[in-house]
């Protein structure tokens, strides 16, 4: 009889705690632009909740830079909104260790480059490429190497954020964000506020800058890494997924 009280008691307390989980309001979601973020259902909801609470954002983003640095190949989008008009918009297609094509796109325009080993190809205005040697060191942002921004950059689009983000752990303060539904899957969303040196100074701001990685909490794979309140957006998709890249035609 005793057995059965105590069985009673334990589920009635596991509902009640999965009850206040599900019913507790979560951290307002933040915008991740195109990659579109919606509630999750309830059971979905209550897992990620759970899990959150089991862990850190200091640990998911160290789980997070080890699971890229085994990555054989990804693509990463960076979504540039803080100037009027058209949004720009890069992407980087990563196959490792030393091969990248970015493509760059504001409104009808378009820019094109190729990395490869020690070569960089760059696509003129005449549709005519050129190529240098250079060093490689820096190049593909895998394993734990954030790359190196495309060659007409405006704020270093083409490195991967979310490795820049895992090295500056130590000067973040990180506070739990929404669990979130994407096209790219579910995600936890970790907010990281960087008390840079000089804080309110520079334009900075005394609260320092702020950022939003969302992380896929079974494959610990980055989705989205947001700037502030969605200026710049990088997402991720296509992890570990054939992509080829060649020179292109001289």
């Amino acid at each position: 009889m005793k057995k059965v009280i105590l069985t009673v008691v334990l589920v009635l307390l596991l509902v009640t705690v999965a009850a206040a989980i599900m019913v507790r309001p979560l951290a307002p979601p933040i915008s991740m632009g195109d990659v579109a973020v919606a509630q999750p259902g309830a059971m979905a909801r209550l897992a990620g909740n759970m899990k959150a609470r089991l862990t850190t954002g200091k640990t998911e983003i160290e789980r997070t830079l080890a699971a890229k640095k085994t990555a054989t190949s990804f693509r990463m989008k960076t979504v540039l909104r803080l100037h009027p008009g058209n949004p720009l918009e890069t992407l980087v297609e990563v196959s490792c260790p030393d091969r990248e094509r970015f493509t760059t796109t504001i409104g009808e325009k378009q820019f094109q480059a190729v990395r490869i080993g020690g070569k960089a190809y760059v696509e003129q205005l005449d549709g005519k490429w050129n190529v240098q040697d250079t060093p490689a060191s820096g190049w593909s942002p895998c394993g734990d190497n954030p790359g190196e921004p495309a060659p007409w950059a405006v704020m270093n689009e083409g490195r991967d954020p979310s490795t820049v983000l895992a090295k500056l752990l130590g000067n973040s303060e990180i506070t739990r964000g929404a669990f979130v539904t994407t096209k790219a899957g579910d995600c936890q969303q970790w907010t990281l506020t960087l008390q840079m040196p000089g804080a309110g100074q520079h334009g900075h701001g005394s609260n320092g800058l702020r950022y939003t990685v969302c992380i896929d909490p079974d494959k610990h794979l980055p989705i989205a890494v947001v700037m502030g309140s969605g200026g710049m957006v990088t997402s991720y998709y296509d992890w570990n997924q054939p992509i080829q890249i060649d020179p292109p035609r001289m």
